[in-house]
């Protein structure tokens, strides 16, 4: 695969542009609800174009996927208004930790370097918990562990998509979150922006950080890697509660840091791992071929001196 400056200049450019939701939520002050409503709008309708360029389907695993999207984008921003942007954003990367639990739990075996990514993680959700249970605020337990388990499933679901051009599947989704949060509106209504000025910075942030983003990431996977895109992703969890301190003053607590940098950590490893197992498979199809190709070259001179 091919790879260049101007791929991985917009590969950054889109982790840069999704840290800022955190700064995002805490700039305005509107409800969760409205916030995720008023982003995926924005970004569906930037995207919407995409959608008619290739059939996507199975549509019930699009259904699903933007259903487990909206949950995780509302507790991701209902756990950076309630809490720290760090807890918050450093949460989305538990999501390994439930895939490796069930893994377990139907196999009952666990590889060395998945049980250390399983402590790592387990480790950080507890010091990420350790402030909020001693402010009681339990609720950003409880949404900061939806963020995780919504991910996996969210994960889950685009895997089961067949076919579909990855921003028209990106619109869609998008789009079903809204709907799905103009329906929980429905049942726990609350008032819209009222503020001009938050109502703009709410379209704008959808356009850009839902719809630009991944336009700009989709770009960039044309040329470099998953693998190595996945290693620049690890930038958001570090820029997002940086641009909070820069521009609110948010200082995480030192439990939260800690929790951060555990999960963070465990990341590193399930990447570093991943690609040496990728690159370990490679070479073992690589020897099987040259092993087949060897044993057609000996048959054929076998058969020409018989």
């Amino acid at each position: 695969m091919k790879n260049n400056s101007k791929a991985y200049f917009l590969i950054i450019a889109a982790v840069i542009i999704w840290s800022l939701s955190g700064l995002l939520v805490k700039a305005v002050n509107t409800d969760p609800l409205w916030i995720s409503l008023i982003r995926c709008l924005g970004g569906g309708i930037f995207l919407l174009p995409y959608i008619f360029k290739e059939k996507i389907y199975p549509m019930k695993n699009i259904l699903f996927g933007g259903i487990f999207m909206a949950i995780f984008l509302l507790s991701l921003t209902i756990t950076t208004r309630i809490s720290s942007s760090a807890m918050a954003i450093s949460m989305q990367y538990t999501a390994p930790m439930y895939v490796i639990g069930y893994g377990f739990y139907k196999s009952k075996e666990i590889k060395f370097e998945k049980f250390i990514v399983f402590l790592l993680i387990f480790a950080g959700i507890i010091f990420n918990s350790i402030t909020s249970m001693n402010g009681g605020n339990w609720w950003a337990i409880v949404s900061g562990i939806t963020i995780g388990l919504a991910f996996v499933f969210y994960s889950y679901n685009l895997q089961k998509v067949k076919k579909g051009n990855l921003l028209g599947i990106v619109a869609l989704i998008n789009i079903i979150s809204a709907i799905f949060y103009g329906i929980l509106l429905l049942f726990r209504y609350s008032p819209p922006p009222s503020s001009f000025n938050e109502i703009i910075i709410l379209s704008i942030s959808g356009i850009v950080i839902s719809g630009i983003s991944y336009a700009l990431y989709g770009e960039g996977l044309r040329e470099v890697s998953m693998e190595k895109a996945m290693i620049i992703c690890l930038a958001e969890p570090v820029l997002n509660p940086l641009w909070v301190y820069l521009g609110k003053g948010e200082i995480p607590s030192m439990t939260t840091v800690i929790g951060s940098i555990l999960i963070l950590l465990s990341a590193i490893i399930d990447i570093v791992f991943s690609i040496k197992n990728k690159k370990k498979l490679l070479q073992i199809n690589e020897m099987n071929c040259t092993f087949n190709l060897v044993s057609k070259i000996l048959g054929t001179v076998q058969n020409i001196n018989l």
